[in-house]
């Protein structure tokens, strides 16, 4: 029996590139395509030129259809807050559809304070939305370094990320939330040297954005 095949739709070739493997690394086949071709050309087609961002990813189902994939990553946060998500939902009922947003409606309740770790204010923006809409009592702590995942773009190791932002003494005096939400699809690049920073879970919800898409029988 073929494996399932996954269409993976990034903001930048990088983050695409991130899903698709991922994807892979879990078993499952993938084709990605990007929005933009780097962070400064995403950043200004989501502030700037949305239509743009939303035609392009109608096309991109279009080709995934013909190639009989139904199933569907958008494998970047700032992406999904930009697009109007629920008019192509319309466009392509046969088509499973799933961003991290979806995983945010669910750990909005199993939370009581989170800080968001987002590329840009927009994409903040419309995940503490989320977060608060399904609980209006949580605490949250919100950020956005558009810099750090232009330096992950750059192929930049991530020890000198680390040293250039001071990432180390900002996460070390975060003590009062119960996690760290990546709410960019690049900071698992990140994870390992978070992980040794902070004594704090970090929460990337690629896993769960998979196990929608999976265990969907659409």
């Amino acid at each position: 029996m073929a494996k399932l095949k996954i269409g993976v739709i990034g903001g930048t070739p990088i983050d695409t590139k991130m899903g698709v493997d991922f994807i892979k690394k879990n078993g499952f086949e993938a084709l990605g395509l990007p929005a933009a071709s780097n962070p400064e050309e995403q950043n200004y087609l989501q502030y700037m030129n949305p239509q743009v961002l939303n035609e392009k990813i109608i096309s991109f189902i279009q080709k995934f259809n013909k190639d009989d994939i139904n199933k569907v990553m958008i494998y970047c946060n700032s992406l999904s807050s930009a697009i109007d998500l629920n008019n192509i939902k319309k466009i392509f009922p046969g088509t499973l559809i799933i961003t991290p947003h979806d995983v945010y409606r669910k750990l909005a309740k199993e939370f009581k304070s989170l800080m968001i770790w987002a590329a840009n204010g927009q994409s903040l923006h419309n995940i503490e939305k989320i977060f608060y809409e399904h609980n209006p009592n949580i605490k949250l702590i919100g950020i956005s370094l558009l810099p750090v995942i232009i330096s992950i773009e750059k192929g930049i190791i991530a020890e000198n990320i680390f040293e250039e932002y001071k990432l180390q003494n900002f996460v070390n005096q975060i003590d009062y939330i119960e996690g760290i939400l990546f709410g960019c699809t690049h900071l698992p690049y990140l994870k390992d040297l978070l992980v040794k920073s902070c004594n704090l879970p970090i929460i990337d919800p690629a896993d769960e954005m998979l196990n929608l898409l999976i265990s969907s029988r659409r």
